[in-house]
């Protein structure tokens, strides 16, 4: 059995710090070139990270792994150039890629995905990797291939002792995850300094005694400002050390075919630069450098440079947003306090036995244990319980404000969307659930008070996803107070005539009419066809008022073009319509919170989104379980900046629009 042509690698996210507990281990970074390599019988092909042959760079190692004993392999790897001090040099590595052989080059293997007709990639990381240490205790001594070892738990501190040592930083993954091909919360890289990729796009002409050019004018691509653009090229600053008398000159016949009139960046640079001569290039070089620090302005401050990036695709360079570390898990209530750990040496222990990967069955995310954790949840793409848990582990920090001390109402399936689903509004827990809750009346306040579930913390979102919850909708008000609420929502929920360039230019109208009357509004998708504009208020009005607020708003929004949007709730007669639904206003009625996923083919998810980003050209569906994190981490800007902070109030002139008015 032969293995895959190519296989993506697993990419990891830039993360604040280290995440502690022993779901992680931890390896330290290299400084490279990421490398696939890849054994069918004799012939050995080494591939870089966007899948191109770079076997003639490397031959050394190509004719090592031709000697390890296996006929079929797919290894994962990275190539680099120790130094004497325990470091990875990439300037020493561009060094050996020059004229003759390259010399001083090592592959250190940290993966092993395919191996004489087993492919590992379902198999957890931790196991695969005993089985990579075993295949390279095999091999002949002396060879340029060198095991990655690794520590587990006590991340925090390996980080710290990493850095004492001056190197470049650490890559923590789970030891339970299979092999996932892209960029995923699963692997995070922790730098010890600030550094990345950034595009070249000019340079400044020579001054004093400097050949070639001055410095290098570099940006990195960003999100659209406005509707309807296209990704941008922004500027980040020019760089201007690091670079040798021969790398000036390198890079100066690399840079003069590419020459072009027109400034690449978005916008163009101070006009001082420009009057300095700068010349401009069609961006399509990367370069890596290390700097200081990023300026408010979006520049980087004391840049260096470090090398090219021949392995990189200029267009998909983005300014790297660091995640927040997962929470450590929490032990059982009943477990006794454990002891402080020792700070670990700087060399990786060695790896935990076989049966270390036994507890991989049922793993443990943000402290809440999951059972069954390959259940399917979603046919296509394929998504399980696990899947789910970790999606809310890498959004949790960012949706918990939308959702704190709300009382919920949820969507269950748990046994997936191909099964029954089923509307809960009070969970049967057991006792170690993190889950709060309320005891309270439903509807409008009649009746006997009831238990309600309220999330109190991340692991909350775990414990959701546990109990198959697929859907987290949630009340106006929070548990401070109930019975005033903090927001108010306009959903619009079009007919299936409806395109959806007419609900973006129903969510502006509604924006609009709402600005009119001293309102600012926040949109995001609904997981649907639909958006919702909602509007932080000031906790001081009952549910009443801000029924009777939302239904005028709606009123008005139906007065100004009644042939397009419609109030009245049934569905015969409004296919051609949309329905500016006010309803979700009244006590214990629920919308769906941000960052939800949705109990829909394709794994939606509701996602809060930016004024400028809403278009006829994205779609309300477009954002799902597998592309949120993604967002996440390469968004510069949170799209409801000013949300959270705002404390508006009614206007005392729009007082007249709480009286009740009638549907249209």
């Amino acid at each position: 059995m032969s293995p895959s042509p190519v296989i993506e690698p697993q990419l990891a996210t830039l993360a604040s710090e280290a995440p502690g507990g022993d779901d992680w281990l931890h390896e330290m970074k290299f400084d490279g070139y990421r490398i696939l390599a890849y054994r069918n019988e004799g012939a050995v092909t080494l591939k870089s990270r966007r899948g191109h042959d770079w076997t003639a760079k490397f031959p050394g190692v190509a004719a090592a792994i031709a000697k390890l004993p296996a006929s079929v392999l797919v290894m994962d790897g990275e190539v680099a150039v120790p130094t004497a001090d325990g470091r990875t040099s990439f300037g020493a590595l561009q060094d050996a890629l020059g004229p003759g052989a390259a010399r001083g080059v090592v592959y250190f293997a940290f993966d092993l995905l395919h191996l004489d007709g087993r492919d590992l990639r379902r198999v957890p990381l931790e196991a695969r990797k005993l089985t990579l240490q075993a295949l390279l205790l095999g091999a002949p001594t002396g060879l340029p291939i060198r095991y990655s070892d690794h520590v587990i738990g006590r991340g925090p501190a390996f980080f710290e002792q990493v850095r004492a040592r001056g190197l470049e930083g650490i890559v923590s993954k789970r030891r339970s995850d299979p092999h996932m091909g892209g960029r995923s919360p699963g692997w995070l890289k922790i730098k010890a300094t600030l550094q990345q990729e950034f595009v070249v796009g000019g340079y400044t002409v020579p001054e004093g005694s400097r050949s070639s050019f001055g410095s290098l004018l570099v940006g990195t691509y960003e999100a659209p400002r406005h509707a309807g653009e296209e990704v941008r090229l922004a500027f980040a600053g020019g760089v201007g050390t690091g670079l040798t008398e021969a790398t000036l000159r390198d890079l100066h016949a690399r840079l003069v075919p590419l020459t072009q009139a027109t400034c690449p960046f978005d916008p163009p640079p101070d006009p001082a630069l420009i009057r300095r001569r700068a010349l401009w290039v069609r961006p399509e070089l990367v370069i890596d450098v290390e700097f200081l620090e990023w300026t408010r302005e979006g520049n980087i401050r004391h840049p260096s440079y470090r090398g090219l990036r021949e392995d990189r695709v200029a267009a998909e360079v983005r300014r790297e947003i660091p995640l927040a570390a997962p929470s450590s898990p929490l032990p059982p209530p009943s477990a006794p306090a454990a002891s402080p750990s020792p700070a670990p040496d700087v060399s990786p222990s060695p790896p935990a036995p076989a049966a270390a990967t036994k507890g991989s069955r049922t793993p443990v995310i943000l402290g809440q244990r999951l059972s069954n954790p390959d259940r399917r949840f979603y046919p296509e793409p394929p998504l399980t319980k696990l899947d789910l848990a970790r999606y809310y582990e890498a959004v949790g920090a960012t949706m918990l404000p939308h959702v704190l001390g709300r009382p919920l109402s949820l969507v269950r399936c748990p046994e997936g969307i191909d099964a029954e689903c089923f509307y809960a509004k009070h969970l049967a827990t057991g006792a170690g659930s993190p889950l709060g809750r309320l005891m309270l009346r439903d509807g409008d306040g009649e009746g006997k008070p009831e238990p309600f579930s309220v999330i109190r913390d991340e692991a909350c979102l775990v414990a959701l996803a546990q109990l198959g919850v697929l859907e987290i909708h949630t009340w106006n008000s929070t548990d401070e107070r109930l019975e005033h609420p903090n927001r108010f929502v306009m959903d619009l929920d079009p007919g299936p005539e409806v395109s959806w360039a007419e609900v973006v230019e129903g969510a502006r109208l509604v924006r609009d009419i709402l600005r009119a009357v001293g309102l600012e509004s926040w949109v995001k998708t609904t997981g649907g066809k639909g958006l919702h504009v909602v509007v932080p208020i000031e906790p001081v009005f009952d549910w009443a008022a801000c029924l009777a607020l939302s239904r005028a708003i709606a009123g008005l929004v139906v007065k100004q073009r009644p042939r397009h949007y419609t109030t009245a709730l049934p569905k015969a007669g409004r296919e051609a319509k949309i329905l500016v639904d006010f309803y979700r206003n009244h006590r214990g009625a629920t919308s769906v919170a941000a960052f939800s996923t949705r109990s829909r083919p394709g794994a939606t998810v509701s996602v809060p989104i930016a004024w400028d980003e809403l278009s006829a050209s994205s779609k309300s569906n477009d954002f799902t379980l597998l592309t949120v994190p993604q967002r996440l981490a390469r968004l510069g800007a949170d799209p409801w900046a000013g949300y959270f902070a705002s404390t508006q109030s009614v206007r005392p002139d729009v007082a007249r629009l709480l009286a009740p008015q009638s549907d249209s």
